[in-house]
C-alpha cells in the first residue's frame, strides 16, 4: 500500500539486484531486512557519493516492504522540497518511510521541522525510517539542532564506491533486468571509455537498450561506439 503522493518507487531496484561494495557485503541488506521486518521503531541513514546505490536501496526497501505486506513510501526531497511540507501529512501512518537526498533539507527550516515531527511520530508508532544523503548526518548544516540529533541517532552505513569488477557485474545484471544482453567485453569497454559514475553508466545502458530494440541490433562494442559516439 502507498499513499497518493506524486512520487513512486522504482520496482526494478530490488535487494537482489543490488551489488554490495567492499566492507558491507552481507551486512547492509541483512540489516535493512531486519529493520523493515521489525515491529519496533528503527532508523537508518545511508551515506555515499552520487551513484553508489543509496537511492537503489531506498527503492529496494519500499519493494521489500510491499512484498511482506507493509505500507511504504519513498520521498525524494529533490522532487518535493519546493512544495509545502503539508504534502507529507499522514505519512506518520506508513510502516516504512524512505527519504532520499535528505541533505537538501538544510535549505528549508520548515522542512526541517516537518521531518523532525515525522521522525518523532514514526518513532511513537513503531515504524521504520530510512534516510539517504551524500553527507553523513554530522556534516549537515541544520538550523534545527534537534533534527540533527535525530539523524545522528540513526544507524549509519557509509556506502563505498564499487570496484571495477563490481561495476562490470552491475552493468551485466541491469542489462539482464532490462531484457537485453551485455557481454563482459562490452561492459569493460563502457567502463574504460565512459565516466565511471554508476548513474552515468546506467543512463548509457538505458540508451543502448532503447537503440538495440529500435534498430534490432545486438549490443556489441562497435554498436556501443556508434550509439554513444565514443
Amino acid at each position: 500500500m502507498q499513499l497518493l503522493l506524486p512520487v513512486t518507487y522504482n520496482s526494478t531496484q530490488t535487494f537482489s539486484s543490488f551489488i554490495e561494495g567492499e566492507g558491507i557485503e552481507g551486512l547492509l541488506i541483512n540489516e535493512l531486512h531486519r529493520a523493515i521486518e521489525s515491529k519496533e521503531f528503527t532508523a537508518h541513514y545511508l551515506s555515499g557519493q552520487h551513484g553508489v546505490g543509496c537511492t537503489h536501496l531506498l527503492n529496494a526497501s519500499c519493494h521489500y516492504a510491499d512484498e511482506i505486506g507493509k505500507s511504504s513510501m519513498l520521498l525524494p526531497l529533490e522532487q518535493v522540497i519546493s512544495a509545502t511540507p503539508e504534502l507529507i501529512d499522514g505519512l506518520e501512518s506508513v510502516d516504512v518511510v524512505c527519504i532520499d537526498n535528505v541533505d537538501l533539507v538544510s535549505t528549508s527550516a520548515t522542512w526541517q521541522t516537518a521531518l523532525f515531527n515525522l521522525f518523532n511520530a514514526l518513532q511513537q508508532n513503531g515504524a521504520t525510517i530510512i534516510f539517504a544523503g551524500h553527507q553523513a548526518p554530522n556534516k549537515l548544516t541544520l538550523s534545527l539542532p534537534d533534527l540533527g540529533s535525530r539523524l545522528q541517532w540513526c544507524t549509519l552505513f557509509q556506502l563505498p564506491e564499487l570496484s571495477e569488477d563490481q561495476k562490470i557485474e552491475a552493468l551485466i545484471q541491469h542489462a539482464h533486468l532490462m531484457e537485453f544482453e551485455v557481454t563482459e567485453d562490452v561492459a569493460k569497454f563502457m567502463i574504460n571509455r565512459l565516466p565511471r559514475n554508476m548513474i552515468f553508466l546506467m543512463q548509457a545502458l538505458e540508451t543502448m537498450a532503447k537503440q538495440s530494440v529500435a534498430l534490432k541490433r545486438v549490443v556489441t562494442v562497435p554498436f556501443v561506439k556508434e550509439v554513444l559516439g565514443i
